[in-house]
């Protein structure tokens, strides 16, 4: 019996062992990844930011633009439904003068005196 309780005790103390060292992997495991990632984000950090640097030394004459021109298909002949003498580019020279701009400012009733809960000097359109 006494023997029993001594092989028990021996097995019980070695789960307990083993299980600390299983944890202990793990840990050295994940900071290993953290470590790994870390580094993987720092070597893309490096290459942003030499690559920003670059980039401020360009010359406008270097920089291409590249339009791309997609053609609309409606699926009939808008050619048909225009008038004849139909010009698109008639009204082109068109400035901000020509067009004016109607904008009504809705007023919202609260229904309630706001200037009571406001500062005395308060100013909405203060900078």
């Amino acid at each position: 019996m006494k023997n029993i309780k001594i092989l028990s005790a021996v097995v019980v103390v070695a789960v307990t062992f083993i299980s600390f060292k299983g944890v202990q992997k793990q840990k050295e495991a994940e900071k290993a990844e953290i470590t790994a990632i870390f580094e993987d984000c720092s070597i893309d950090f490096e290459a942003q930011l030499k690559a920003s640097l670059e980039m401020g030394n360009l010359d406008a004459s270097e920089i291409e633009v590249v339009e791309i021109e997609e053609e609309v298909n409606l699926g009939f002949d808008t050619f048909e439904y225009l008038p004849l003498d139909f010009d698109p580019y008639a009204g082109a020279n068109l400035s901000d003068i020509d067009f004016e701009i109607f904008e009504e400012e809705e007023i919202v009733e609260l229904g309630f005196d706001t200037a009571a809960y406001l500062p005395a000097d308060f100013d909405a359109y203060a900078l």
